[in-house]
Formats: structure tokens, sequence, C-alpha cells
């Protein structure tokens, strides 16, 4: 096991349809088309670790159904933002969604978001 984070911790999420060239969501979305391509969350952490593995698992809710899970493995000794996707070449089903985000396994933040047209 790595070393003990030190104040290691994700401080917000955000949600958006396409990122910068820094890997950030360039503008806060909740609310997707059923014909967005892409959908993307940004995680920004604060303090420094010498190895966390942080986690994305999007759920459509309205099935109970884990879409995708993925994990990435970070070193961090400053502020820092890992950025997770989820694609879908067809149409999204309408309905309510939620990404979790985890460190080293354990839940630290959530968020809801729609698909639904416009």
């Amino acid at each position: 096991m790595p070393a003990a984070a030190e104040g290691f911790q994700v401080s917000s999420i955000t949600l958006g349809d396409a990122i910068t060239s820094e890997h950030k969501v360039k503008k806060e979305a909740t609310i997707f088309s059923p014909s967005q391509k892409t959908i993307y969350v940004s995680v920004d952490t604060t303090g420094t670790t010498q190895g966390a593995t942080l986690n994305a698992k999007w759920t459509y809710l309205d099935k109970n159904q884990t879409i995708v899970s993925t994990s990435q493995s970070i070193v961090a000794d400053s502020p820092s933002t890992t950025t997770f996707s989820m694609k879908n070449p067809d149409l999204w089903p309408e309905g309510k969604y939620k990404v979790d985000i985890s460190v080293d396994g354990k839940p630290v933040a959530s968020k809801t978001f729609e698909v639904k047209k416009s």
C-alpha cells in the first residue's frame, strides 16, 4: 500500500460536455441531450499523495444499471484535476443518471444529472 495521503481529498467534481486543453470541464452542466456522445466529469483534488486510485462509476438510475466504472492511479504533490468520461455512439436513454467518485475504494463525492430532449 502507498504511504498515507497527506491531506489528499476531492475538493469538487464538475460535469460537462467538453473539456479544455488542461483536461478540465469547460462549462458545468447537469442536463445533457440524448445525442451527446461523451459526458465528462472533472475531479479536482487538493493535498498530496504518493499514490491513490480515483474511480468514477456511472449509473443509469432509472434502471439501477452501472454503465461504466473506470479507475485512474494518480500521484499528486499539489492541487490537480483528473477527468473521466463515458461515451455512447448511440443515443443515451432519457432519464436520471449519477456519477460516484471514490478514492481507494472509499466513496467521496457524487453528482446526479439528467438526459432529456431539449
